[in-house]
């Protein structure tokens, strides 16, 4: 007569409790990539968004000296045709300037939207950029030839 001997090994249940704590960590492991992505997509955007207020202020130096001299308006004629973002989805607006009127100092405000990632607090937009720019009075004859 043979004797039984006991078997050793994994029961049903401790399998089960391995794959639902294995499946528990995939899951968190593919929400943490998603986060990660939606965050690199942000981080693009906000280099996008610096690029095009660092592109205006350029614009406005290479024009400093007609706009000290109101040979060029500082209109929003002129923002919009020669400082406006060139990308679709993103805005600007210039902070401390008078109607048509240049003033050397001011902010360049850069915002986009992104739907992916939500703020509870509406009051605070963390998809924006502010740049203050300063420019020096130039000499009344700077443009002269």
């Amino acid at each position: 007569m043979r004797q039984l001997t006991k078997q050793t090994g994994f029961s049903l249940v401790e399998v089960m409790i391995a794959m639902f704590v294995s499946c528990v960590a995939l899951l968190a492991l593919a929400a943490g990539q998603l986060k990660s992505l939606q965050y690199a997509n942000n981080s693009f955007q906000y280099t996008v968004a610096l690029i095009q207020a660092n592109n205006a202020v350029e614009r406005v130096w290479a024009d400093a000296c007609d706009l000290q001299q109101g040979v060029i308006a500082f209109d929003q004629a002129y923002i919009d045709n020669t400082l406006a973002p060139d990308i679709t989805g993103y805005s600007m607006a210039l902070i401390g300037t008078a109607a048509n009127a240049f003033n050397n100092n001011f902010t360049i405000n850069v915002s986009w939207t992104d739907e992916r990632i939500n703020n509870e607090n509406q009051a605070i937009n963390d998809n924006q950029i502010n740049i203050n720019a300063a420019f020096p009075q130039l000499p009344s004859t700077c443009n002269a030839p």
